[in-house]
């Protein structure tokens, strides 16, 4: 798969953490992608302790074209900077462009103070699969930050300007399980800002908010502001979607699809100009030859213009990796204009594939870089490329959890079944 520069996304990273006065070294906590690791940076102890924190902003509702259903249109994530003891926080973009947001801070989409007003856990039921005759659900779990609305907001527009991100999230077909993990976040996250902690059993207020047990096991530990500000991972409708921010996505190919169109058009142009002055001379099957080629050219050419202009449109600041469903999961799923993920079990690479079907994920060298490959029954899978194994190696595990939370339980499907048996019946057909 092609590796984007990242030069310039890194560029930007820098300057946004920068707004926040913290430095691209600094550790940052990810509860979305290493619950486990979160809860127990969380649960550390001390007042006055700052901790750099990325967190999902709402997001819309999902969206439908002529052909298609899509998912919510994408939005970056954020950083917030928290000091424990204080529900006021710091927030700013997950990047910042030009000259915005210097080191005081000032600037269009600067970091900007804000006070943390409750942590709010959040439950729903979700399919287990796409199965027709499976009639489980699976228990969604999210811990939503709400913010009051920024105090520069006058009069009524400060209503409006209140809003919630996403902290933490999990889902299981054990109710408790999902409940356990997201609140191993939530509450210590609760605890650090002071803040009530609000669940289905009702509220916390912050001086009571019980203890939960941690998780197990043991996380790595946590990456650095620099190194995970590149891929995310969060739920999009029903989706849990991992995505690459330094990517263009297909508007990164935007240019050079254009330069390949206008050159098959000059090519077929000169060509069409040669037919006519075959016809003209009498020459019938030199034309018919020579406009052969020319009608495949203006046709190619044709086709590479159409691409560069749906790319040109494409809104999104972010690629998807691979996206998790009910039951099965894509890699390199398709898009919307507005980067959306479309809803139908196909990607660039082919159909969705069973979680059933998947027998491991593990990260494999490629040169001098690392990709996290998925075993499945039908051959491995690059579905992420990096520079660094440690990045690769913390996706490697979100990527592993999230396969573990979408499979069916139970043993084998049908077309497993079917397929082993007609692997077995092969050896004894040949002898």
């Amino acid at each position: 798969m092609p590796e984007p520069s990242t030069a310039a996304f890194e560029a930007e990273v820098a300057r946004s953490l920068r707004s926040l006065e913290a430095d691209s070294s600094v550790p940052a906590l990810d509860p979305i992608g290493d619950p486990a690791g979160a809860a127990r940076a969380l649960s550390a102890e001390g007042d006055g302790a700052l901790l750099l924190l990325r967190a999902g902003p709402e997001l819309g509702a999902p969206q439908r074209d002529k052909e298609a259903r899509f998912g919510p249109a994408p939005r970056d994530p954020v950083w917030l900077r928290i000091e424990r003891g204080t529900s006021a926080l710091r927030l700013a973009p997950l990047r910042l462009e030009g000259a915005a947001g210097g080191a005081g801070g000032a600037g269009e989409g600067a970091a900007e103070p804000r006070d943390a007003v409750r942590v709010e856990v959040i439950a729903e039921q979700r399919p287990c699969c796409a199965a027709p005759t499976c009639t489980r659900e699976r228990t969604h779990v999210a811990a939503w930050l709400a913010l009051a609305a920024p105090a520069r907001s006058p009069g009524p527009a400060r209503a409006t300007a209140a809003q919630r991100l996403l902290v933490a999230e999990a889902q299981d077909l054990e109710p408790a399980r999902a409940e356990a993990l997201v609140e191993a976040v939530a509450a210590p996250l609760a605890a650090a800002l002071r803040v009530p902690l609000e669940t289905a059993r009702g509220t916390e207020p912050p001086g009571a908010i019980a203890p939960r047990p941690l998780p197990e096991p043991a996380p790595a530990p946590a990456l650095a502001a620099a190194a995970l500000a590149r891929f995310a991972m969060r739920s999009e409708g029903e989706l849990l979607v991992l995505r690459d921010h330094a990517s263009q996505g297909p508007r990164g190919s935007a240019t050079r699809n254009a330069v390949i169109g206008a050159a098959l058009l000059v090519a077929a142009l000169a060509l069409w100009i040669q037919v006519m002055r075959s016809a003209s001379a009498g020459d019938t099957g030199i034309a018919i030859g020579v406009g052969s080629a020319a009608a495949l050219l203006s046709l190619a050419g044709y086709a590479f213009l159409g691409v560069a202009r749906f790319s040109s449109r494409y809104a999104a600041r972010s690629a998807p990796v691979a996206s998790f469903g009910p039951g099965r999961f894509v890699v390199a799923p398709w898009v919307s204009r507005t980067g959306a993920i479309d809803l139908r079990p196909e990607g660039r690479l082919g159909a969705a594939i069973s979680a059933g079907e998947v027998h491991g994920v593990r990260v494999q060298p490629r040169g001098d870089r690392f990709a996290v490959e998925i075993e499945t029954d039908h051959g491995p899978i690059d579905a992420l490329l990096t520079d660094r194994e440690d990045v690769a190696r913390y996706w490697r595990d979100a990527m592993d959890r999230a396969v573990a939370a979408i499979r069916h339980p139970g043993g084998p499907s049908a077309k497993q079944r079917l397929r082993a048996r007609s692997q077995a019946q092969q050896p004894a057909a040949a002898s």
